[in-house]
């Protein structure tokens, strides 16, 4: 009986820590986002998503027939696709639904398989660098400076990753550290299009010289001529918040009701 309550307690203690990271996660992501101060610390961030939001517009692309031709990055950490054909139903889309859907997977993962933490953060910091090395051109921008910080941003993922041991309940070591910065990740991911709604809701679709500056309004007046921009938006947040809320449910909710209550220990 004694060791059911200890593995109860510890298991209840897991739990409201990733709870409490979550919130404190989130809290941090919109101060980041939304302050001035906090820029530089937001902007290999920001990138980081640019690079996955792009990533997966460019596959889809290329998924419906469409050719890309080059993928640079800003100092603000936008990108630019330059790209012809393709289906604009999916193309644009794919960038803030494809980040809502794999940004809740590693919330999941990075909350059920805490096992898998640092292998996690690895792959996530390999695949950045390797989509720098083979999509990023910053030398048709000139931008090389974004791509020595997202490179930077990459290899820290790598090392925390390889040195992130230690217990997982202890907030300074390393494995505690990396679950931290993994679930910044995985929120921002998954939560881009919310993230990113002021600036959807105001920018046209297109600027004087035809190039796409807002995904979203496209979709709007040319998949679904006539649908409002705003209905658009807030259903693509929905899905995003509805896909985050279901892995919450099962990485979070259902653990806790699994943990067993007093009159289920004899």
């Amino acid at each position: 009986m004694l060791r059911v309550f200890v593995e109860r307690k510890v298991r209840r203690q897991i739990i409201l820590r990733s709870v409490l990271i979550s919130a404190a996660a989130f809290a941090a992501i919109l101060a980041m986002w939304y302050g001035e101060q906090l820029a530089v610390l937001l902007h290999p961030l920001r990138m980081f998503i640019n690079n996955i939001h792009g990533g997966l517009s460019a596959f889809a692309m290329q998924l419906t027939g469409g050719a890309v031709y080059s993928f640079t990055l800003s100092p603000s950490g936008a990108y630019t696709i330059e790209f012809s054909g393709g289906a604009d139903a999916l193309t644009m889309s794919a960038g803030y639904l494809g980040s809502a859907a794999l940004g809740a997977v590693l919330f999941y993962l990075v909350n059920r398989a805490p096992h898998l933490l640092r292998g996690l953060s690895i792959v996530t910091g390999l695949f950045t660098i390797g989509f720098l090395a083979l999509f990023i051109r910053p030398d048709a921008a000139g931008d090389w400076l974004s791509m020595f910080i997202c490179l930077g941003f990459g290899a820290a993922l790598v090392l925390l990753g390889w040195t992130g041991r230690g217990d997982i309940n202890q907030l300074r070591s390393r494995k505690s550290v990396t679950q931290i910065v993994m679930t910044i990740v995985s929120l921002m991911v998954s939560l881009h299009i919310v993230l990113d709604l002021p600036a959807v809701l105001q920018n046209a679709a297109q600027a004087a010289d035809g190039v796409i500056t807002n995904p979203v309004a496209y979709f709007a007046e040319n998949v679904l001529p006539g649908t409002a921009v705003a209905a658009v938006a807030y259903s693509w947040a929905g899905i995003a918040i509805a896909l985050l809320a279901v892995a919450f449910y099962f990485s979070i909710i259902v653990p806790f009701k699994k943990i067993p209550k007093n009159d289920d220990i004899v």
